[in-house]
């Protein structure tokens, strides 16, 4: 059975009628032009404008990342425990000011580390160099590893090891005689 369209509840648009039909579809075609052109230039002056927002983030990254690698080696002198990069105190942020000023400059990170070291000694690296007593620093942790282990085998075999005969000792005949009357006094208990 067919259907009526005006019985359906669907509405469908009006139909225009094209140019050459004499109606106003070209009208409302050009406008539709009109406004994907306007949207197609947004977006492309948005999709420039990150672009180079991006690209000086890069610039911009990659410096923090240089600052942060460099500030990661250091040793804050307040803290003492922390690296630079993590500390909070005014000295570590003016350390960090420091480095990045000295990084934008075009210093290697191994000359700022050879500056600050020079400045403050050996003890602003987080890692101290191999060279000297500081060898004890590195290699102190493990003999002393080694002692305790050396110590702990000997305790343990002392433990271990099964008890020997104990010595025969003389006993005189007046011992023997005490030993025997306490036994028996203990019996008679």
């Amino acid at each position: 059975m067919p259907v009526n369209p005006m019985d359906s509840d669907v509405r469908q648009p009006p139909l225009q009628l094209s140019p050459a039909c004499g109606g106003e579809g070209h009208r409302s075609l050009s406008r539709k032009r009109e406004r994907v052109r306007e949207r197609a230039g947004v977006a492309a002056l948005l999709l420039a404008l990150s672009l180079s927002v991006q690209a000086a983030q890069v610039a911009e990254d990659e410096l923090e990342s240089k600052t942060r690698d460099l500030a990661r080696q250091l040793r804050c002198l307040v803290c003492q425990g922390e690296n630079v990069w993590e500390s909070n105190s005014p000295l570590a942020g003016q350390m960090r000011d420091h480095v990045r000023d000295r990084l934008k400059a075009g210093e290697s990170p191994e000359q700022i580390k050879t500056y600050l070291e020079s400045r403050y000694g050996d003890f602003v690296l987080m890692e101290p160099p191999k060279h000297g007593l500081n060898w004890l620093l590195w290699l102190g942790p493990f003999a002393l590893l080694g002692v305790g282990a050396l110590l702990l085998k000997r305790a343990l075999g002392r433990w271990r090891k099964p008890a020997t005969k104990a010595q025969s000792v003389a006993v005189s005949d007046e011992q023997k005689r005490k030993i025997e009357a306490e036994l028996a006094r203990l019996e008679d208990e």
